[in-house]
């Protein structure tokens, strides 16, 4: 089992491949990447939505991880670079977090 770099998405039990093929449209908007997984359970395997971020994204994310309580001058950046790699995850997951709250709304009647 992989889980996505972003997050894992509950599969409705009804309307699986509607919820996918909406999901998967609606990710492609931001360069997200949807994936359905088969995971393992004691009752049997069940699916789930795994959502990867985009290249970019993830590369921004590393990079203020890799960052994160440094004082800006010991890592060789600008503010506005520091503030541009910021923007970058940060409106991303505002609209990640806005495709999974319509999600739920959509098809959370199904899980």
């Amino acid at each position: 089992m992989q889980l996505g770099t972003y997050s894992t998405i509950d599969c409705p039990i009804k309307k699986q491949e509607e919820a996918f093929n909406w999901l998967q449209d609606e990710f492609e908007k931001i360069d997200g990447i949807v994936k359905t997984v088969m995971n393992p359970h004691d009752f049997g395997p069940y699916p789930s939505f795994e959502i990867n971020y985009p290249e970019e994204v993830e590369e921004a994310k590393d990079f203020i991880d890799l960052h994160e309580g440094d004082e800006i001058d010991e890592i060789e950046l600008t503010q506005e670079e520091w503030d541009k790699q910021e923007k970058i995850v940060d409106d991303w997951h505002n609209e990640a977090n806005r495709i999974e709250t319509e999600y739920n709304k959509k098809f959370g009647k199904y899980l």
